[in-house]
């Protein structure tokens, strides 16, 4: 009995000290980056929870610039009644007009913190930053997480692949690979995922949008849940994908002919104007899908190359499997390589929605 007395007292206790912890601190959940009015300096944009009892809060926000990321921090410092604290951040976005000029110097200043994790979120903003992060979007004890569960979210139940810091880090490091990052919009009172940002290094050089996606993550990794929207003369309809994987084959060396085979299994939840109970229309379906797949699979590729850029890190996969590897000579000719995509498409079963 005076152990359970013991241990109820020590969770009281720490419960207290959490929450005095708690008031002693600002916790900053998002970090918002974009041009200031000077050249030389940067705009910085940090998102907060105010607590007001222990089930009740409000976002706020602040804004100062700098020179670097450290100073922008200092000046916000010194705006809040308690310390910044970051060990909980959760989210980093910057506008899309700074990101064209470059983020590596700011991004080096948040790896070097070690209060800094690598699974934060990364993302880029087509509106400021500051215009994005000072919302509240109508969510009433918003937690401060709203950007990385909308991000999280995409990743496990849509079509974003899983991109975080650390992917981001190793892209940009790696010699045949480069970054990108969610593309994000204010749309109404809510943020909307639009596509993703392409990086060179690591400026923005372009993006894809929304309806691209998929077929990026079919090509970039393995994955579990997906959806794809299908339309022909004849019929239109979704597709949900069940698993895909994907493994690059070398066809002529060194580097001249790659192929993605992607392997996707998936069924039918939606579809008009057909019998999908019909095993051969559903073959017939099969095949308009995997041409579709294949058709913007190309346009992707092609757009890569057209940018000079790598983010499916083919470069990586052909090193992998090419002895005495040529990093200037891949590089040379990577704008004019034959890359061709082949989907083996399988429809397991097919839904009740006509």
């Amino acid at each position: 009995m005076k152990k359970l007395i013991l241990l109820f007292m020590c969770f009281l206790l720490s419960g207290c000290a959490e929450r005095e912890v708690l008031d002693d601190i600002t916790i900053v959940r998002t970090l918002g980056f974009d041009k200031a009015s000077k050249d030389n300096e940067i705009k910085g944009t940090i998102n907060y929870p105010i607590f007001i009892n222990e089930q009740t809060f409000k976002m706020k926000y602040l804004t100062a610039s700098g020179e670097t990321s450290k100073e922008i921090r200092n000046e916000l410092n010194e705006m809040t009644a308690r310390p910044l604290f970051i060990g909980k951040l959760n989210t980093v976005l910057f506008s899309a007009e700074l990101a064209k000029q470059g983020i590596m110097e700011t991004l080096d200043t948040l790896q070097r913190d070690p209060g800094v994790g690598r699974a934060i979120y990364l993302g880029i903003t087509k509106q400021d930053a500051e215009s994005v992060l000072s919302d509240d979007y109508n969510y009433t004890n918003s937690d401060g997480n709203y950007f990385s569960n909308l991000i999280k979210q995409n990743e496990n139940f849509s079509n974003l692949p899983y991109l975080n810091f650390h992917t981001f880090l190793y892209a940009f490091f790696a010699d045949c690979m480069d970054p990108v990052m969610p593309y994000l919009s204010k749309k109404d009172d809510a943020v909307k995922i639009i596509g993703l940002a392409l990086f060179k290094d690591d400026k923005m050089v372009g993006s894809i949008d929304e309806h691209q996606i998929l077929i990026f993550k079919t090509l970039f990794q393995n994955f579990n849940e997906g959806s794809f929207q299908f339309s022909t003369k004849g019929y239109k309809g979704n597709l949900e994908i069940l698993k895909s994987k994907m493994h690059f084959e070398i066809i002529q060396k060194p580097h001249k002919k790659v192929m993605i085979i992607v392997d996707v299994k998936g069924r039918l939840t939606e579809y008009t104007k057909v019998n999908a109970g019909d095993p051969r229309v559903v073959e017939g379906i099969e095949k308009n899908i995997k041409k579709e797949l294949e058709h913007h699979a190309l346009e992707l590729t092609r757009k890569f190359q057209k940018l000079n850029i790598d983010p499916l890190g083919i470069g990586e996969h052909v090193r992998s499997q090419t002895k005495g590897f040529n990093l200037q000579k891949y590089r040379d000719q990577y704008k004019d390589m034959d890359i061709n995509v082949v989907y083996n498409l399988k429809i397991t079963e097919s839904g009740i929605s006509q």
